[in-house]
């Protein structure tokens, strides 16, 4: 199944909510979010934006990079995405 169609102007896999966010951290595309890996990528977002250090935010990450559906992430894929919130939040709560 392909990636949902993405309206004009947002980054693939995103919504005209989370795309500003996105550039406002130097995210323009999902290659952009390719290039830097998802879990870097969400680090810069969650560093500005924390109401997105959430699972689901994650599992857009993961899904930009490999240009599929969100719905259609693996086990594995989301068992990550959950590991690596849950880190994050661990961290955000030892500073």
């Amino acid at each position: 199944m392909p990636p949902p169609r993405t309206a004009p102007g947002n980054i693939a896999g995103f919504g005209p909510v989370c795309t500003p966010e996105l550039r406002a951290v130097g995210i323009h595309s999902a290659e952009d979010i390719r290039s830097l890996g998802w879990e870097e990528a969400y680090l810069r977002w969650i560093a500005r934006f924390p109401a997105r250090l959430n699972v689901l935010a994650a599992y857009g990450m993961i899904a930009a990079e490999r240009d599929v559906s969100w719905l259609k992430l693996s086990a594995t894929d989301k068992a990550a995405a959950q590991s690596f919130v849950r880190r994050a939040r661990t961290a955000k709560h030892a500073r």
